[in-house]
């Protein structure tokens, strides 16, 4: 079975499921039985590849349940078409695919912490608080990390959202200070009377980013030995370099990571 699972995650294809049911249901893996699929490069900008979705068609007077790709453009004839491998990061790219790109902007990383206060239905009054800061899923507080060991726009802002609104500092005039919310790291001094709680808000990010990158490196550090490490250097297996220089693209990530959050006093 280790095999099969290893053929459909290296071919399989991100589906998102139809508009009517994207609220309750998650995008799926397809394996299409067709070759020339399988040539298609991949790319890591969904908004240049074209995913592929879940529609109900008309053939006649019959409703049809098909996956089609929709461009999101007007594509003049003779372009290439890419596919969009889904939300992953090069260190996920190789083990799904056996491939990384030159620049992806999806960060290293993944685990997701979620908010104490986090309500599961949609239309609670604090998931509506989080949809107005685009915070409306889980995926919003995933911890992920550019080259240089910066975490992504999205969990600092989310993530100060939720401290503000488990804390009691919540206001709705934070919608007004959008660029404030995305900052990191912050700022040396808060110029306004609320100073106070955003400086809390700032510790705990980044007591949060310290340790998850703190632990994630310690585990890459125990994950391999001196003689294990020797051979993968040695190796002239594209595949083992591949994975060895992922590894060190990770441990980088992560040290820079702990870098900048140690430098950081708030």
């Amino acid at each position: 079975a280790g095999w099969a699972l290893a053929v459909i995650m290296r071919h399989a294809r991100v589906v998102h499921p139809h508009q009517d049911v994207r609220e309750t249901r998650m995008p799926r893996m397809y394996l299409f039985p067709f070759e020339e699929l399988l040539r298609v490069r991949l790319h890591p900008d969904p908004g240049v590849a074209i995913s592929f979705q879940e529609e109900i068609l008309l053939d006649g007077k019959r409703e049809e349940e098909m996956v089609v790709q929709i461009a999101r453009r007007d594509m003049p004839k003779g372009e290439e078409v890419f596919f969009w491998p889904g939300k992953l990061s090069n260190s996920e790219m190789v083990v799904r695919h056996g491939m990384k790109f030159d620049k992806n902007p999806v960060g290293i990383g993944r685990n997701i912490t979620q908010p104490p206060n986090w309500a599961e239905a949609k239309g609670s009054k604090i998931r509506r608080e989080y949809d107005k800061y685009n915070c409306s899923s889980l995926e919003s507080f995933e911890l992920r990390f550019s080259p240089l060991g910066s975490p992504s726009k999205t969990f600092v802002r989310c993530y100060r959202i939720s401290w503000f609104l488990t804390n009691g500092w919540y206001s709705p005039a934070l919608q007004n200070r959008r660029r404030d919310l995305d900052k990191w790291p912050p700022p040396k001094k808060y110029g306004k009377d609320d100073w106070l709680s955003w400086t809390q808000a700032d510790q705990e990010v980044n007591r949060v980013i310290l340790e998850y990158c703190r632990d994630m490196r310690a585990r890459l550090k125990d994950s391999i030995d001196a003689a294990l490490a020797k051979d993968f250097r040695r190796s002239k297996d594209p595949v083992d370099k591949l994975l060895w220089q992922v590894r060190g693209e990770e441990s980088k990530t992560f040290k820079e990571c702990m870098k900048q959050a140690q430098s950081i006093v708030v």
